[in-house]
């Protein structure tokens, strides 16, 4: 039996001693990743170009360039590169509309399993949803299928927005939500 080839990851911080934490919390994995860390924009994209690592672990905040600017160049030269973004910014208007170009987005403090969730999800959620796809195009009702999967995946989108959601606004209820008036008079 042949083993897996290891998944690369590229941790990308301005402060070297968080980039080391994350590297090192990912490097304490039973999956045993290769990391590599950059403390830069135009590192992240040499190393990119250079290592061709399997996923990019990043902070919104860096010093050289913004973050979302640093997506969009990632983006640019590899669209189904994942990237989980890991940062202490609340995420304005605008950038919520931008969070499908990231598998992900945590907010500080990360708790271990939380981040080893994120990383996993964002390494095996899109080739199992390739794989699916390329098993069921060839049916006569693959029209059908394919709209699943995409429904599937705009689902995890959908979820993973949500889990942000709650985690910046937790005590908010909603306010024609008759459950949510329930749950305030017990």
């Amino acid at each position: 039996m042949s083993k897996e080839k290891s998944k690369s990851i590229q941790v990308v911080n301005s402060e070297p001693d968080i980039a080391d934490l994350f590297a090192e919390m990912l490097l304490s994995d039973e999956n045993d990743y290769i990391v590599t860390t950059t403390f830069t924009g135009k590192g992240c994209l040499s190393g990119i170009k250079k290592n061709k690592p399997d996923m990019v672990l990043m902070d919104i905040e860096l010093t050289d360039m913004d973050g979302w600017d640093l997506i969009k160049k990632i983006k640019m030269n590899n669209p189904d590169m994942p990237i989980v973004v890991i940062t202490s910014k609340i995420p304005r208007i605008n950038d919520v509309l931008r969070l499908s170009n990231v598998s992900d987005y945590l907010m500080k403090p990360v708790t271990l399993d939380g981040l080893l969730m994120a990383v996993k999800d964002a390494l095996e959620i899109p080739p199992l949803l390739d794989q699916c796809y390329k098993t069921v195009k060839n049916y006569k009702q693959n029209e059908n299928m394919v709209y699943l999967f995409y429904l599937f995946k705009q689902n995890i989108i959908d979820r993973k927005r949500f889990i942000l959601m709650r985690q910046l606004y937790p005590t908010k209820k909603l306010v024609n939500d008759p459950e949510s008036k329930k749950s305030s008079m017990k």
